[in-house]
């Protein structure tokens, strides 16, 4: 089933913050959501559907020619089912203007880091102790040329 996307809204926090914390160790809060749907200058909150539900969801930055991927996240039930590239696909389709795109991973997380390097993005460096729990970031970037 082909997903939709569409700009987050504040109804749709409390589901995303309960599936943020079944995914993450270091989920962020409500709050953060909340935050990031005002903030229209510059952020793009949005989800990814099928059939009604939410099965995946982002939020970026972008701004001066740069997006910056600060969350990404396909519900573990949906997974290997192609909506993650899907919904990587539509962030940077969303901003085709962009000249750089960056973003963090842990550096376990090799099933993401395959799929961005499938999209052209490159280790950049490791950002050491970047999360909560101690764990090194691979701080990834992709040139739009």
């Amino acid at each position: 089933m082909k997903p939709s996307f569409r700009r987050m809204t504040r109804e749709d926090v409390p589901g995303i913050a309960e599936l943020e914390k079944q995914i993450f160790r270091d989920a962020w809060p409500a709050e953060n959501f909340y935050s990031e749907i005002e903030n229209k200058k510059i952020s793009y909150p949005c989800v990814m559907e099928v059939q009604g539900e939410i099965v995946g969801y982002a939020v970026c930055w972008y701004f001066s020619g740069e997006l910056h991927i600060g969350n990404f996240a396909v519900h573990p039930q949906h997974r290997n089912k192609g909506y993650g590239r899907l919904l990587l696909e539509h962030l940077l389709k969303h901003f085709p203007q962009h000249e750089v795109a960056f973003l963090e991973v842990r550096k376990s997380n090799q099933a993401a880091i395959n799929l961005y390097l499938k999209y052209n993005f490159r280790k950049l460096y490791v950002r050491k102790g970047y999360y909560t729990d101690g764990e090194d970031a691979y701080v990834m970037v992709r040139e739009n040329n």
